[in-house]
């Protein structure tokens, strides 16, 4: 059974302002028995695996270390989300990530340029998500390219709505962007810790199949689908072509050209 996570101070002086955090992302904030736990410090938030307490507690912050770093060295035409979007001279597609997650792919495409739109189901992960992007726009102010390329979207998914090209009618994207969580994989292949507290606490997405048909229904020209190197194609369709990686592989259905 999973329990919904809470929102807690680390520090008694914190307690009103994660009381209103929590507020703002709907989250509980007594302890529920969850086995993570999302902290308020005095350098932001942080989620804590119990069960790992060796684990550091993942913070997201684009503002510094390997983070602002991928960033800053991001957007080139070596990357291969940003080939597989298919940004050339003169026109950078609008993207809507739509299983944003640590939101590291998206950053990437906004730093190449494009207007990205975040979109991430877990309330915790939304929430330190939205934080993220907010402390990095706040860091370096409205002339910086996260402010002007970067929303974050109400936590959902394209699949909370019937109709989802009816909710994007007023911004329908030339491009979706979709990484759903793969089944955990064996120990003998363990990932970064990081993911592994994502596959942890978020588990494999199970309807990822659907979103597919989803993201081609609301997008103009294309979707991209980043998979583990031998991992089947989402629902089962050929994709228009691939671009690989050294450990994933991007499948991408175009629908029209930009």
């Amino acid at each position: 059974m999973s329990f919904p996570v809470p929102l807690l101070a680390a520090e008694p002086e914190l307690q009103a302002a994660a009381a209103a955090l929590a507020s703002e992302f709907t989250l509980p904030t007594v302890d529920t028995g969850s086995n993570f736990i999302l902290e308020l410090t005095r350098e932001g938030l942080q989620l804590r695996w119990r069960s790992k307490p060796e684990y550091q507690p993942l913070v997201l912050d684009y503002t510094r270390g390997k983070q602002a770093w991928r960033q800053q060295l991001g957007g080139g035409r070596q990357e291969a989300v940003v080939r597989a979007l298919g940004l050339g001279k003169g026109f950078r597609p609008k993207v809507l990530d739509a299983t944003a997650g640590l939101g590291r792919d998206g950053l990437i495409l906004a730093h190449a340029g494009c207007e990205v739109r975040l979109l991430e189901r877990n309330p915790a992960i939304h929430a330190l998500l939205h934080q993220a992007v907010a402390h990095l726009q706040q860091f370096h102010g409205n002339e910086h390219w996260s402010y002007q390329r970067v929303l974050v979207l109400p936590a959902g998914s394209l699949l909370d709505h019937e109709d989802a090209h009816a909710v994007f009618a007023d911004w329908q994207p030339d491009a979706v962007y979709l990484d759903p969580m793969f089944p955990e994989r064996e120990k003998s292949a363990a990932v970064k810790k990081d993911m592994q507290m994502l596959q942890q606490l978020v588990g494999a997405d199970l309807d990822a199949d659907g979103l597919l048909a989803a993201a081609l229904a609301i997008a103009k020209c294309r979707v991209v689908v980043k998979r583990p190197a031998k991992a089947p194609f989402l629902a089962g369709q050929t994709p228009s072509s691939q671009i690989a990686s050294k450990k994933h592989r991007f499948d991408v259905y175009i629908k029209q050209a930009y």
